[in-house]
C-alpha cells in the first residue's frame, strides 16, 4: 500500500492505471496515470492535481470532513476512507473525472482516538488502529463502498498507532507505541477475522515507542520507525509465519543533532532501494540506502523539510517525488527524489494547508 502508503503505508492503487478519460494514445498505449494528492487541511479534506513532470501541486477543491479533525486517509480504487478525532471512520466515493469526494457514511472506529486506517488488498475490509484505547477494528466494506459496523474489535496494545496488512494479505501488524511492541496477527481475507499469531509480538527496546512500519517490495523486509527514541529498525519478515525479527536499529538523527526530537512516518521507495523517515524537532527527512539481500541500512543524508513538525509525508507511486507535510508551519513541500542515490532536493512550490496531519499521493483508476 502506498500511502502516503503511507504508508507507508495508506492503500494500494495501481500506478499503471490511466487517466480518468482512459483514452489511448495513437500507438494504442494507455496514458500515464492521473496522480492526485489528498490531504487534511484543518477540518477539511483537500485534493490537488500532481504534475508528473515537476511535482507541483495544483488545487482542485476541498470539502468539510464528515467530522472535525481528519488525521489519516486510505484510498482503494474509487473510494477514500478517513479517520477523525470524533472516534469515527468515514467512507467517500471518488469521482474519477474530477477526483471529487462524495460522502457515503461513517461508523464507530471501534475505540477512541483513531490514528490510522488502511484497506486490505481485496478492498473488502477497512482496518483501524485506535491510539487512545489501544483497540483495532475490522469493518466490512459494503457494495457501494460504504462501511458496515465493526465485525471484530481487539485490544491490541497501548497506543496502537497503525494497522497494515503484509504484502501477501495474510497477516496484519500493529505497532503499539505505549507497549514497545509490534503485535502480529493472522488475517483471513475472506472473513476479515484477525487471530493472534503463535508468536504474538515483536518486542522493541524499552522506551522506543514503535509508531509506523513499512514493508519493502521484496516481501522479506520491513522498516519500523520508533517515535520516542528516534530510531529506525530494519526487520526481517517471514511471509509464511507472519513474524518479524530485528536485523539492525540505527538512529534517525544526524550525529550532531541536539534538542528534543520525535519520529513520525516511514516509507520505503517503490524501487526498494531506499527508506525515508521523518524527524519532528530536527524537522528533516532521514534518507537511508537499503542493502540488497540483507536489508541493512546505510545513512545517505538528512534533508530539511523547510518547515516544522513533519508528521506525514508521501512518495508518489512512480517514486519520483516526496511530499512533506509540516504540521506546525502549515505547508506541504515537494521534493524530487534522485533515482540513483535516493537524495532529496526541493522542487516546485510549497502549498499552504492548515495544520496538515496527512498527505497521500494516489493514482486514480480510469
Amino acid at each position: 500500500m502506498i500511502a502516503g502508503c503511507g504508508g507507508g503505508s495508506s492503500s494500494t492503487v495501481d500506478a499503471s492505471v490511466g487517466d480518468a478519460d482512459g483514452a489511448a494514445s495513437a500507438d494504442g498505449s494507455l496514458p500515464p496515470a492521473r496522480l492526485v494528492a489528498y490531504l487534511s487541511d484543518g477540518d477539511d479534506i483537500a485534493w490537488y492535481d500532481v504534475d508528473r513532470s515537476t511535482g507541483a501541486l495544483s488545487s482542485i477543491s476541498s470539502i468539510a470532513a464528515f467530522h472535525t479533525g481528519p488525521n489519516f486517509f486510505a484510498v482503494h480504487g474509487s473510494h477514500l476512507y478517513a479517520v477523525t478525532s470524533g472516534d469515527r471512520v468515514g467512507a467517500y466515493s471518488i469521482d474519477p473525472a474530477t477526483a471529487g469526494l462524495t460522502f457515503i457514511d461513517d461508523v464507530s472506529s471501534g475505540g477512541t482516538g483513531p490514528a490510522h486506517v488502511s484497506v486490505d488488498a481485496t478492498g473488502s475490509f477497512v482496518l483501524v488502529a485506535n491510539y487512545g484505547s489501544g483497540h483495532v477494528a475490522v469493518m466490512p466494506v459494503e457494495p457501494d463502498g460504504g462501511l458496515g459496523d465493526a465485525s471484530q474489535t481487539i485490544e491490541a496494545g497501548a497506543n496502537a498507532h497503525q494497522i497494515v496488512t503484509d504484502p501477501t494479505n495474510a497477516h496484519v501488524v500493529v505497532p503499539c507505541l505505549g507497549d514497545d511492541k509490534v503485535a502480529q496477527y493472522l488475517f483471513d481475507a475472506t472473513s476479515g477475522e484477525l487471530t493472534a499469531n503463535a508468536v504474538p509480538q515483536l518486542a522493541t527496546a524499552d522506551g522506543a515507542g514503535p509508531r509506523h512500519i513499512a514493508f519493502a517490495p521484496d516481501g522479506e523486509h520491513a522498516y519500523l520507525i520508533n517515535e520516542r527514541d528516534s530510531t529506525l529498525s530494519a526487520l526481517a519478515w517471514d511471509p509464511v509465519t507472519g513474524r518479524l525479527s530485528e536485523i539492525q536499529t540505527v538512529s534517525s538523527r544526524a550525529g550532531d543533532a541536539t534538542g528534543d526530537n520525535t519520529c513520525a512516518e516511514v516509507l520505503v521507495h517503490p524501487s526498494g532501494a531506499f527508506v525515508y523517515g521523518s524527524n519532528r524537532g530536527d524537522d528533516n527527512i532521514a534518507v537511508f540506502a537499503i542493502e540488497a539481500g540483507s536489508g541493512r541500512l546505510t545513512l545517505v543524508e538528512h534533508e530539511s523539510t523547510q518547515g516544522m513538525k513533519p508528521r506525514s509525508f508521501a512518495i508518489d507511486p512512480t517514486g519520483t517525488f516526496l511530499y512533506a507535510a509540516n504540521q506546525d508551519s502549515d505547508t506541504v513541500v515537494p521534493f524530487a527524489i534522485d533515482a540513483a542515490t535516493g537524495q532529496l532536493s526541493p522542487t516546485a512550490s510549497a502549498i499552504t494547508a492548515t495544520t496538515p496531519q496527512f498527505v497521500g499521493i494516489f493514482a486514480l483508476p480510469r
